[in-house]
């Protein structure tokens, strides 16, 4: 939660980064990032580009630096969809709120993630998808994005 916070506090004032290579016009909060982000350059900028969640932090700070803003509501969109579509992340290492956000699950899934790798490590996406509240569909739509 300590990164998502962070995020929201420098939320007043943030920018975005970058676009998948899916259709993004067809993700909803995507209408978000056009608006705060293309306020001084256009998403292509940023495309195919994913980085793990603390370098997303970074740039959202340099951009708040340089005077990117937008509303708290937008500010939470954009944060929603750098986290669902061009943040990375390690299931055996990241923090479970980044796991929850990125993965789309929910808070308790993502500690039965951290609290199962504990244990043993997760190997691969089959382990991962044999959890329960584990979207089988979203990890396969993410699966680029998501190491062991």
């Amino acid at each position: 939660m300590k990164h998502l916070l962070a995020w929201a506090i420098i939320g007043a004032t943030m920018t975005c980064i970058t676009v998948t290579a899916q259709a993004a016009s067809d993700v909803p909060d995507f209408a978000a990032v056009k608006t705060v982000c293309g306020k001084c350059h256009t998403t292509a900028v940023f495309e195919g580009k994913p980085r793990n969640w603390d370098r997303w932090n970074d740039v959202f700070a340099d951009m708040t630096q340089r005077g990117a803003s937008g509303t708290n509501e937008d500010l939470g969109r954009v944060t929603r969809y750098f986290l669902e579509n061009l943040t990375l992340v390690n299931i055996n290492t990241s923090a479970a709120e980044e796991i929850a956000g990125i993965l789309g699950v929910s808070d308790e899934v993502a500690e039965a993630i951290t609290e199962r790798r504990r244990k043993q490590p997760f190997a691969g996406l089959a382990e991962l998808r044999a959890l329960p509240g584990v979207d089988s569909a979203k990890l396969e739509q993410r699966r680029s994005r998501i190491s062991f």
